[in-house]
């Protein structure tokens, strides 16, 4: 989210309230095309790739990340390497379009306790976030400094349902530093849809509380790709009524 400009400045999660549904056969999961991510990994040697257009709408301003990156490894079971590049544009009433790369994530996930074993599934899964070209960062198009992020993130299944949550801590070397929390709740839907619902915060250390409401739906389109979208809106924060947020893209499995 998608979102990963966003998320830099973020706080905590309230409660969701959704239904996010996979297919009968698969496990329920987050992650692309929601903000909150799970514990769950592509398996040893396997590829996970979310290609998107992801963005937001705020004071009549549209700031898009196209294509946005979201390429994984799994490094054995249990292991998760990402990187996460983007390229940023801007469209504002009075200006020109604006784009540029964007900052980019690198992260390990590792998740230390399987449900199975355990009755809950965690992982942690620290990632550093690279400033942008300086061509960018004048455009405000990617992040003016480097950031650290160590987030941990649970889930459990109940049924055929399964619910989570994330709560990360965000270190920016210039600036204020700040949490982020997010839930979800999964359970399957008919057709093969995966209908994803959460709720996800964010607030830095002298800033005010930023709460988006997210839905989304993934469905396979075949053995190694997956139709991904969401839509959401921010409920509060800066101009909440007027900040609706998006996720829309593929994710190809290998």
């Amino acid at each position: 989210m998608r979102m990963s400009l966003r998320r830099s400045r973020s706080w905590i999660a309230t409660v969701l309230i959704a239904c996010a549904c996979l297919p009968q056969a698969a496990f329920a999961q987050a992650g692309p095309p929601l903000i909150t991510n799970d514990t769950g990994t592509p398996g040893d040697g396997h590829w996970e790739i979310n290609l998107a257009a992801t963005g937001d709408r705020s004071g009549g301003d549209w700031n898009v990340i196209a294509p946005d990156a979201d390429i994984n490894y799994g490094l054995g079971e249990r292991i998760q390497l990402t990187v996460h590049p983007g390229w940023a544009h801007r469209s504002a009433r009075d200006s020109a379009l604006a784009s540029g790369i964007t900052g980019s994530e690198f992260a390990l996930r590792w998740r230390f306790l399987d449900e199975d074993k355990a009755g809950v599934s965690m992982a942690i899964q620290p990632h550093w976030i690279l400033s942008g070209p300086s061509a960018a960062r004048r455009k405000d198009l990617s992040p003016a400094t480097q950031e650290f992020v160590l987030p941990l993130q649970a889930v459990k299944t109940f049924g055929k349902s399964s619910a989570g949550v994330e709560v990360m801590r965000h270190f920016i070397e210039k600036g204020d530093d700040a949490w982020q929390a997010g839930m979800f709740w999964a359970r399957p839907c008919p057709h093969a849809w995966q209908c994803l619902a959460e709720i996800n915060s964010s607030r830095d250390d002298h800033g005010a509380i930023q709460t988006i409401v997210n839905l989304g739906t993934r469905h396979p389109l075949g053995e190694h790709l997956v139709f991904l979208a969401s839509l959401g809106r921010q409920i509060s924060g800066e101009q909440p009524r007027s900040s609706p947020v998006f996720y829309l893209g593929i994710q190809v499995l290998k």
